[in-house]
């Protein structure tokens, strides 16, 4: 089992001639691990390049590992997962050098965590799925975000794309630029703001709370408390089987 004193980046290269415009001439595995005992909260950040977080119960190790791509042999050195820790707190992050014109580097990895750690994550761009995790506390650039079984309260800020989330026990905040928003399954929802894109709330055993919404249509159905939209833009609301109130501007009500 290997300790923080002695993590590695283990690599494998498969170099082949060297391309331009963003190409994937040279890969290589990545990996990184240490012990989970002790570790209170992991913060993940991700650049150019999927993301995967999934929690596993008793993980005895954090370890993440995945592909570099680069078009160059020199961009591709540079291209890592960096692990630290400070006290009780684990950070792991994907390296990447600035883009070149004529060039460019990026790096999908996974991460396994324990499934009872408080998660902070930052992703640039990419897809990213998060699975069977604890609390988090999610920042997303650009891409398709799916979050799964969260056993507490998640928090999502997102520039663009869709967003999926199923069956997360605590209140779910979300502050969205652009892309539909699916939300199946949760404690509370309280979407902050939302620019466009279509929105679908389902299954909610609290209250629903929408603050500012653009364009997109937004339909709730199944909750067991309160349904309240303050400002709302084009688009229709719909909603039903709500058991509280419910409190959406003049044009909507019926």
């Amino acid at each position: 089992m290997r300790t923080l004193t002695s993590l590695a980046i283990l690599l494998t290269a498969t170099t082949a001639s060297a391309g331009f415009f963003g190409d994937c001439s040279f890969k290589a595995a990545r990996s990184v691990a240490a012990q989970s005992p002790g570790i209170a909260r992991i913060t993940i950040v991700g650049r150019a390049g999927s993301l995967r977080v999934d929690g596993h119960r008793g993980a005895p190790e954090v370890i993440a590992r995945g592909t570099a791509c680069a078009s160059s042999r020199g961009l591709l050195d540079e291209t890592k997962i960096v692990m630290s820790r400070s006290g009780s707190e684990l950070r792991i992050e994907a390296a990447t050098p600035d883009s070149e014109f004529f060039g460019g580097a990026s790096l999908d990895f996974e991460v396994v965590v324990p499934d009872n750690v408080p998660l902070t994550i930052e992703d640039g761009s990419g897809e990213m799925t998060i699975q069977n995790v604890a609390s988090a506390d999610v920042t997303d650039g650009s891409g398709e975000l799916v979050i799964r079984n969260v056993s507490d309260a998640l928090e999502v800020n997102d520039g663009s794309g869709d967003i999926t989330i199923e069956n997360v026990s605590g209140n779910v905040r979300i502050s969205d630029g652009s892309g539909g928003i699916e939300v199946h399954g949760a404690g509370s929802v309280d979407i902050h703001n939302d620019g466009s894109g279509e929105v679908e709330i389902v299954n909610v055993k609290g209250d629903v709370t929408i603050g500012n919404k653009g364009s997109g249509s937004v339909d709730v159905a199944d909750v067991g408390g309160n349904l309240r939209v303050l400002n709302k833009g084009g688009g229709s609301v719909n909603w039903q089987r709500v058991s509280g109130r419910v409190d959406v501007p003049e044009r909507f009500r019926r």
